[in-house]
């Protein structure tokens, strides 16, 4: 296929690139996409925990497909790697653990971590040191043990996979090495003799450093380097690459990423053989080779380089590193008769030639018609400012202000206090940035007043100043009211508190008055934003946060410590099923959970039911206006609680095995303990 093809292949490129934006998505919503993960990166990092979080994987590089997941590394603030080019520099940093880069004896892209300090407060680190030589080691093995024994998931290579509503992501410890690493310096020789990428990205990139993920290499696999071995992770330097790229060369990425998920990947004998990041580092030199005339224009011969280019490395055996060349990353998995299989399907389709796109569900239609009639090609050229419907970026703009923002709750003040004063002095030009820190900083109050209720609420000391006792719960409250971050949910907090303190007349009260605000006012739920209202009511002139205050309702956030009794026992199952002990609770569930649960206490048996038919009439009603479905189960739980408070045993089994049968319901336990516990009623 020539670069340039004649006037056919040229229409059928463009019309490829109109279709593969159409599925991928706009440049401007894929900038969005990736600043909701550059936005939650910032304000990680400002938190006073022991460990910060980088984001990686597809869906931070700005792609929503179904197979689109989140990698999360963990990077340990206290732990650092150096070199003898500046160890010197390092030594300065008090109370941290030092480690020291030993790679001679290890596999390119890979180095062993001597030990020059350690910090015996680092239980994770201390309890990893192993002796070799004279000299102490830090074991991979050890440490991605101890990481991953933290929860119940899946292992996956140097990361645990962790299943959250919704998806999975890829979680793994890590230490980083904040300056550019000798074995790759390769890398930054060809950037600048090539002019990709620019100086810019790449000054910022050789800032950035790497990583150390605790994995061995294949080739270490038997020796007794084995445990030892560290690999160098180049995430940060692949993300920002990502982000220099032209909007064709991302699209041409994204493309390679459909091909093998939906045409390579359907082979079963190959399924587990390729991987998306062979597809990146394929892209990464396509365009470092030639990093001009990248265009709708060149989109499919851009596309077929890259293949032939994965084809030439199937058969040659080899896939170098882009950072470090001599770093085999096909070594141990696509060689002998596995190589020989792939390459035989690689071929076939290669034989097809660019009609090999039609085997991919997601282009087949649209790309048929194209290939048939390529003269209408020039019919989906576009403009992308009037493609893009503002109600889409606005929409896209307030998911980034939602997606990060609140801290755990905890008993320690001082915790909460030093991520709120963190957050106020985030410095941003940003309007989405500034609102976002808006939001968190409420939901920090929010967390603080809610913490200092319940903490007296539970406390058994004598106090013995019972008027300033006072003062300070009346300025709590003040607080829970001030700081909302939802439409009504401070009131629905406050409304919580109250019932924990035993004032139940209180909380009925407010809870009315919440359910008057609902049906009163136009308001959309977090997972089902309409376009509509998003553009009439953002005409005002609103920013996002005081937007979300006036017109969003979400779910309520409930944690074992600010946990009410009676869904204590589903907050422990989750604790022991996945590490978390956060429930997500649709709002009007909630607020009629309460109202029966203060019903009960105050023995209004006449409300009590009222309120529990409406529950009942919700959940069974509910087309998913209301109630997501990823909150099914938590809510057929508390429909069950309420039914077993109310003495209708028979409905509560009903309603625990609806819970038990819903896919995200990481409670088990606690619905087989409440089933059990009919039987003893």
């Amino acid at each position: 296929m020539a670069e340039s093809g004649d006037d056919e292949v040229c229409l059928i490129s463009k019309g490829l690139y109109r279709i593969v934006s159409d599925v991928i998505g706009p440049e401007r919503i894929v900038k969005l996409r990736r600043q909701k993960y550059e936005v939650g990166d910032l304000l990680d990092c400002n938190t006073p925990e022991p460990e910060h979080i980088i984001t990686s994987g597809s869906m931070s590089e700005g792609f929503e497909f179904k197979s689109s997941d989140i990698d999360v590394m963990y990077v340990d603030k206290n732990v650092f790697v150096c070199t003898s080019s500046n160890i010197s520099f390092l030594r300065n940093i008090k109370s941290s653990s030092l480690f020291y880069m030993d790679n001679e004896e290890c596999s390119p892209g890979f180095t062993l971590l001597r030990c020059l300090t350690c910090d015996r407060n680092n239980e994770t680190v201390f309890k990893s040191l192993v002796p070799k030589g004279y000299n102490m080691y830090l074991s991979s093995k050890s440490i991605r043990e101890t990481f991953m024994s933290t929860r119940n998931t899946k292992v996956h290579g140097p990361c645990q996979t962790d299943t959250y509503i919704g998806g999975e992501s890829d979680e793994a410890y890590t230490m980083r090495y904040p300056f550019w690493p000798n074995q790759a310096r390769s890398f930054v020789f060809r950037s600048i003799e090539r002019g990709w990428p620019s100086y810019d990205v790449l000054k910022d990139i050789c800032n950035d450093g790497c990583l150390f993920i605790p994995i061995n290499s294949k080739q270490q696999a038997y020796s007794e380097l084995m445990d030892l071995e560290w690999r160098m992770s180049f995430s940060l330097a692949e993300k920002k690459l990502i982000y220099s790229m032209n909007h064709c060369q991302f699209l041409c990425y994204g493309l390679m990423k459909l091909f093998l998920n939906e045409v390579i990947k359907r082979s079963p004998s190959v399924s587990e053989l390729m991987c998306s990041y062979f597809m990146k580092t394929a892209v990464f030199w396509e365009i470092s080779d030639k990093s001009y005339n990248w265009s709708a224009e060149t989109f499919l011969s851009k596309f077929w380089n890259v293949f032939r280019r994965l084809m030439k490395w199937v058969n040659d055996g080899y896939c170098p590193n882009f950072f470090i060349p001599d770093n085999n990353m096909f070594y141990g998995k696509i060689c002998g008769e596995n190589q020989r299989i792939l390459l035989s399907v690689l071929s076939d389709l290669y034989a097809e030639g660019y009609m090999c796109l039609l085997r991919c569900p997601s282009l087949n239609e649209n790309l048929t018609s194209i290939i048939r009639q390529p003269y209408i090609a020039h019919m989906l050229s576009y403009n992308e400012e009037e493609y893009v419907s503002m109600s889409r970026i606005e929409r896209e703009k307030l998911w980034i202000v939602l997606w990060f923002r609140s801290p755990v709750p905890t008993a320690d003040m001082t915790r909460i206090i030093k991520i709120l004063h963190n957050t106020v002095n985030i410095n941003t030009e940003s309007e989405i940035m500034r609102s976002t820190v808006r939001i968190r900083v409420d939901h920090i109050l929010q967390t603080y007043a809610e913490s200092l209720l319940i903490f007296a609420s539970n406390s058994n000391r004598n106090f013995g100043n019972n008027r300033k006792q006072y003062v300070r719960r009346l300025a709590a409250e003040g607080i829970l009211l001030r700081a909302n971050t939802y439409f009504c949910m401070n009131y629905l907090h406050y409304a919580k508190c109250s019932y924990m303190a035993g004032n139940y007349h209180k909380t009925t009260d407010i809870l009315h008055f919440i359910k008057r605000r609902l049906q009163s006012q136009p308001y959309m739920y977090e997972w089902s934003l309409d376009d509509d209202i998003i553009m009439a009511t953002r005409q005002h002139g609103m920013t996002y946060d005081t937007w979300i205050k006036s017109f969003l309702v979400s779910y309520v956030e409930m944690y074992i410590y600010t946990s009410i009794d009676e869904l204590q026992l589903e907050c422990h199952a989750q604790v022991e099923h996945r590490g978390s002990d956060l429930l997500y609770i649709p709002t009007l569930v909630f607020i009629n959970f309460l109202l029966i649960l203060s019903y009960a206490r105050t023995a209004d048996f006449h409300r009590r039911c009222h309120i529990l038919e409406e529950l009942h009439t919700l959940l069974h009603h509910d087309n998913g206006d209301h109630i997501d479905s990823n909150y099914k189960a938590i809510s057929w739980e508390i429909l069950g609680i309420c039914q077993h408070i109310c003495g209708d045993h028979q409905s509560a089994f009903q309603s625990y095995i609806k819970a038990l049968n819903e896919e995200y319901n990481y409670f088990k336990a606690a619905t087989t303990a409440r089933i059990s516990s009919l039987y003893y009623s």
